[in-house]
């Protein structure tokens, strides 16, 4: 893996400094995040000293020259102790999540919404997903990452598809989350080392029941079957007058959930979060297709693990807008 600093105009490759590297991603946290370990001692003066300041851009690539993150540093520390210097940077998705605006959307799309708040902060817009929904909210004084969800669970809850941000080589895109299926295979036969399977009914929904706007009740949507196995675990809904309420209601329904956890994996950089992976690990049940909702991949000795953290159902980020 190569590591790159952008200072000044400038790039440097800081590779043979660098005892670590840890690059994760959390689908509810935004901004993917890159953090490194550079070698670094008061006494030793052969050792090549590096300038790393804040706001310097950090690039992370393969050995073929494919560039897997581009970020900003936002932290760094040291201590006499420590002949480490450590680095903190995330990707331009930090920048959505620290800066808000004020906006009265009406009749217009969520890959419009994004363009616009995009452009107002001259963040650059590679691929949004395509959705065809028009809706219209309020977002008074939110964050640029939260009126950019607003506006694709409101499209989430007509068409029942999953979307998250993603940045690729400084540009923002929109992805539908889980439609890429990498290709790739988690057995406990060349790659898994431990994996733990959970399953809950703690956020079961399978009633739903549909209201006006006078408080008037005038549908109800459900799963018998699962009312026969857990009994009624209800919710409401309000109709929006921009949205059809059976599918709103439909799509809050919420079954069994089951989560996975999978550590020391042989790693693999098309496993990130908002993706897919086929999993077959008969002891633990884990055996089909699952969203990767949490990755960390960490090389250090001269070897490369990930850990995992998977989702039978794909969930997205959901953030609700003021009509």
């Amino acid at each position: 893996m190569k590591i790159l600093l952008i200072s000044n105009n400038s790039t440097l490759d800081i590779s043979q400094l660098v005892t670590s590297i840890v690059w994760s991603g959390d689908y509810q946290q935004a901004a993917r995040k890159l953090e490194i370990n550079i070698a670094a001692s008061p006494t030793d003066y052969y050792l090549p000293k590096v300038n790393i300041t804040l706001g310097n851009m950090l690039k992370l690539l393969t050995d073929d020259g494919i560039e897997l993150f581009q970020g900003y540093v936002f932290y760094r520390g040291k201590s006499i102790s420590s002949n480490d210097l450590k680095i903190t940077a995330y990707d331009g998705l930090i920048y959505l999540t620290k800066s808000k605006g004020t906006y009265n959307f009406k009749n217009i799309t969520a890959e419009a919404i994004t363009r616009k708040v995009a452009g107002d902060f001259n963040i650059p817009v590679g691929t949004l997903a395509s959705t065809g929904i028009v809706q219209s909210f309020i977002a008074d004084s939110q964050t640029i990452y939260d009126i950019i969800m607003q506006a694709y669970t409101g499209a989430s809850k007509q068409n029942g598809k999953k979307y998250m941000p993603i940045m690729q080589q400084g540009k923002l895109n929109i992805i539908e989350k889980g439609k890429t299926v990498v290709n790739y295979v988690l057995s406990p036969d060349g790659n898994i080392q431990d994996a733990t399977y959970s399953e809950s009914i703690e956020n079961m929904i399978d009633r739903v029941k549909i209201y006006d706007e006078n408080k008037n009740l005038i549908g109800t949507v459900e799963n018998a079957d699962w009312i026969k196995l857990y009994g009624v675990l209800q919710d409401v809904y309000a109709k929006e007058k921009d949205k059809d309420a059976q599918t709103v209601a439909k799509n809050m329904l919420k079954g069994v959930e089951q989560t996975a956890s999978l550590s020391g994996v042989l790693g693999n950089t098309d496993c990130i979060t908002g993706n897919a992976v086929q999993v077959k690990e008969p002891y633990t049940g884990l055996v089909g297709l699952f969203y990767i909702d949490t990755d960390t991949h960490t090389w250090q000795n001269g070897q490369y693990t990930m850990d995992l953290g998977l989702s039978f159902q794909n969930v997205m980020d959901e953030k609700e807008a003021t009509a």
